[in-house]
């Protein structure tokens, strides 16, 4: 657990926590990725890019997400939240906070070896992604899933580390 002291210099002042090292799980999805999906119940396939990049200092992925054709904005901040013990992120659009929260979307995320999987609003949520990481052919494919509804997705590196 981190103490107060463990965020001050020998002078006694402040100073800023290292990133913690579950944030290095996120690593490899940095960079852009083309989207291509269709959902589930079998509409119409959309394309589209995601870009993740680390914020100076290390303690935030940002993700933005933009579907082609579509013009909504947004940016997707994901941490490592030491209260919770897991990564988890605030997705901050130009719609608001949508029906479902009042603030921004919350997600937690969790890479195990290949696979990912990301919830929406708490841990173990039927609202989630499940996902395949396939780093040698720099591609995630999966699908996210709720109650009515869902779609599958392969998203594709474009540029970036690999």
């Amino acid at each position: 657990m981190t103490t107060e002291h463990d965020h001050t210099d020998e002078a006694g002042g402040p100073r800023t926590p290292e990133p913690h090292p579950r944030l290095r799980d996120l690593d490899v999805l940095v960079g852009t990725w083309r989207l291509e999906g269709r959902d589930l119940d079998g509409g119409a396939p959309f394309t589209g890019t995601v870009t993740r990049r680390w914020m100076p200092g290390g303690h935030f992925l940002v993700q933005e997400t933009r579907t082609d054709g579509d013009e909504h904005a947004g940016a997707e901040y994901i941490g490592y939240d030491h209260a919770q013990q897991t990564l988890r992120s605030m997705l901050f659009s130009d719609e608001g906070p949508g029906p479902f929260c009042s603030f921004a979307l919350e997600y937690f995320w969790e890479i195990d070896g290949d696979d990912l999987t990301i919830w929406h609003g708490s841990r173990g949520s039927p609202a989630r992604f499940s996902g395949t990481i396939d780093r040698r052919a720099g591609t995630v494919d999966g699908r996210w899933e709720w109650p009515g509804g869902g779609y599958r997705a392969t998203a594709t590196r474009v540029n970036g580390p690999g």
